[in-house]
């Protein structure tokens, strides 16, 4: 069993599903841990066991508590989840949102599609990207 895990953070059920649809059409062998917003990723991340494990985050932007943004401020300070990569699926397509994002540390940044087909073709990019051929530190 792979012990790697991809943290979702991402309040809306229905783009958790399609995202979880997506994993499951790429067959991906990663365990899934969702939370709701940052302060939850944080707090996940807390833990040294969850922290080792997890490849990848999949952050929205526009969350209750702590948005995404604010979770990639209190990432650049944090050594451990710094090495993370984060990933931004979110439904915002303005400059000025993609712009702090990268600011912030994003390694990449993708706006979610409204179509199904197209936000699983999205997930099974990233997924082959992010997941099989990156390597984390």
């Amino acid at each position: 069993m792979n012990d790697e895990l991809i943290l979702i953070v991402e309040d809306n059920d229905d783009d958790v599903l399609m995202i979880k649809r997506g994993f499951k059409k790429g067959k991906i062998g990663n365990k899934i841990h969702r939370v709701t917003n940052g302060a939850e990723a944080l707090s996940f991340l807390n833990d040294k066991n969850n922290l080792k494990n997890t490849k990848l985050i999949l952050l929205d932007l526009n969350m209750e508590i702590m948005n995404g943004f604010e979770f990639l401020g209190k990432r650049m300070n944090l050594a451990d989840i710094k090495n993370i990569p984060v990933v931004i699926l979110t439904s915002s397509t303005r400059h000025e949102d993609i712009q702090k994002a990268y600011d912030l540390g994003c390694n990449s940044y993708v706006e979610k599609p409204l179509e199904p087909k197209k936000f699983i073709e999205a997930i099974l990019s990233i997924e082959s990207f992010w997941v099989y051929f990156s390597k984390k530190p």
